[in-house]
């Protein structure tokens, strides 16, 4: 006889019987799990909650620390590695622009276009055209307008032409207001770079004599002082103004970028070379809020950023380069000249290309 299976002991193959234990040797059973308290389900929650609290005051302080700065907000950087800006839109509309000058607000964009018209354009800061800065009709049909600048006491727009060696000013909607003149006379004055520093003194690079000059003007048009008349300046493009008080010279046609101290003396420079941080023809300068220095090297197709003049170096500090040759988004073709609003954004006078070119961190 076969012996009846245990009451105990499912037959193999059959399934047990509800209410059985099925659970194998050592596994957990139904009883074993249990669900996680209500607290800790709410103490979850609410710590996710006040992670995602804390997002919000810090977005909405990084909102209004720029609508009340207009500024870029500090970014940590890595030891050892510098951030470029990067390419964000272009201006088309001028035919060879040379120059270029933002208002503070980065809501108007002021161009000198060298070929077609031949005239200074005014762009809002969607790139749409406002109007032109037509030079006064007595001074005849020949002009070449090349830098600008924007007065920041006044608002006022600056402009140098070539063929009549004069400096133009017009308000900041284009109207045509006066002639810029020396109060005293100067021979063979020439001027080309156009600059103010934040006093409203203007700086204009005057390449009529040899050697060429940088000469400071006040708001009446009297000579403050001449920069480089020691220094064997070869025609100068343009000319900016730290906080500090220090001027940068592209001094073009020798290669570099000189630094002047108020006494007039250089007390540094970066040279022409091939080496890292080393120039080729360079054009356009401009220093942004942040003390960093850029120069437009219009034979490299790119512009060169530096740091702040720090007391006791001979050069500047090379942070690095952007931009390459072409006709992308991003490349320049022979840029002449650079200007920066107060919220760091660039403008570049990428003139082969015939645009004006924005980049910004």
């Amino acid at each position: 006889m076969t012996a009846s299976p245990s009451a105990a002991q499912p037959v193999p193959g059959t399934l047990a019987a509800p209410g059985a234990d099925a659970t194998p040797p050592g596994g957990l059973g139904s009883a074993d799990v249990e669900e996680a308290p209500p607290e800790k389900r709410r103490r979850k929650l609410l710590i996710l909650l006040l992670l995602l609290l804390a997002g919000l005051v810090l977005l909405l302080g990084l909102a209004i620390w720029y609508l009340l700065f207009r500024q870029p907000i500090p970014i940590p950087t890595i030891p050892g590695e510098t951030i470029m800006p990067g390419y964000a839109t272009s201006v088309y509309g001028a035919s060879r622009p040379m120059g270029v000058a933002v208002t503070a607000a980065g809501d108007r964009i002021y161009v000198g276009a060298t070929a077609g018209d031949q005239t200074a354009l005014i762009f809002d800061a969607m790139g749409n055209e406002l109007a032109k800065l037509l030079p006064p009709t007595s001074t005849g049909s020949s002009h070449v307008p090349v830098y600008l600048a924007v007065n920041p006491l006044t608002g006022d727009v600056y402009v140098s032409d070539r063929p009549t060696a004069s400096i133009y000013v017009y308000d900041a909607k284009g109207t045509y207001l006066r002639t810029f003149i020396p109060a005293a006379e100067i021979a063979g004055w020439q001027p080309l770079g156009v600059s103010f520093d934040a006093a409203g003194n203007l700086y204009v690079t005057d390449v009529g004599q040899v050697p060429n000059v940088v000469r400071e003007f006040d708001s009446s048009g009297k000579q403050l002082r001449v920069l480089g008349e020691d220094a064997g300046l070869s025609f100068p493009n343009a000319v900016a103004i730290d906080n500090a008080g220090f001027a940068y010279v592209t001094d073009s046609n020798n290669g570099r970028l000189l630094v002047f101290a108020q006494d007039g003396s250089v007390v540094a420079k970066v040279s022409r070379g091939v080496g890292e941080g080393n120039l080729g023809l360079p054009r356009g300068v401009a220093i942004d809020s942040q003390g960093r220095v850029y120069v437009v090297d219009t034979s490299a197709h790119s512009v060169s950023v530096y740091g702040q003049y720090k007391e006791g170096e001979a050069r500047l500090e090379f942070l690095g380069s952007f931009g390459t040759q072409g006709v992308a988004n991003g490349a320049f073709s022979y840029p002449n000249s650079i200007a920066v609003d107060a919220r760091g954004r660039l403008y570049i006078a990428d003139s082969s290309n015939n645009r004006v070119q924005l980049w910004s961190y």
